[in-house]
């Protein structure tokens, strides 16, 4: 046996089997021991942060934007120190933020079709708070 036109097909035949049956001595030994197939829950990070997804000044758009000039800086890296990608920066946004990109390479579109003076409203948004609050501490400073 094992010789002819036939030998190839008993061969895989044998395999599955062999397969087969090393998963039901597996099946076997976690229904005689289930304590020794119990599976621990990885935690994962739920932050408590989060943004209002269509927010006028800083929403998904706003967020994605921010993502993708980080990509582009090139200056977020992975731990094998090459630079991250766009796809795990958002992943890290949205595990921050509680939120959902959908394809961020979609944003990244849509942030390029968008016109000159629009593509950078959410970044200029930010810019202005950092000066605004940079000149009341200023001015508190010249009261003092």
């Amino acid at each position: 046996m094992g010789k002819g036109k036939n030998a190839l097909e008993f061969a895989y035949h044998k395999k599955a089997l062999s397969l087969i049956n090393a998963e039901l001595e597996l099946l076997n030994l976690k229904i005689r021991y289930p304590e020794q197939f119990e599976q621990f829950e990885l935690q994962t990070f739920q932050s408590d942060l989060y943004i209002l997804p269509k927010s006028k000044d800083l929403g998904i758009v706003a967020l994605a934007k921010i993502v993708i000039a980080l990509f582009f800086s090139k200056k977020v890296f992975q731990r094998n120190s090459k630079p991250g990608h766009l796809n795990q920066i958002a992943d890290a946004f949205e595990k921050i933020f509680n939120c959902c990109f959908g394809s961020i390479y979609d944003h990244q579109e849509k942030v390029f079709d968008r016109k000159p003076f629009n593509r950078m409203k959410a970044l200029d948004f930010l810019r202005n708070l950092i000066i605004r609050k940079d000149k009341e501490g200023k001015n508190k400073q010249d009261e003092k």
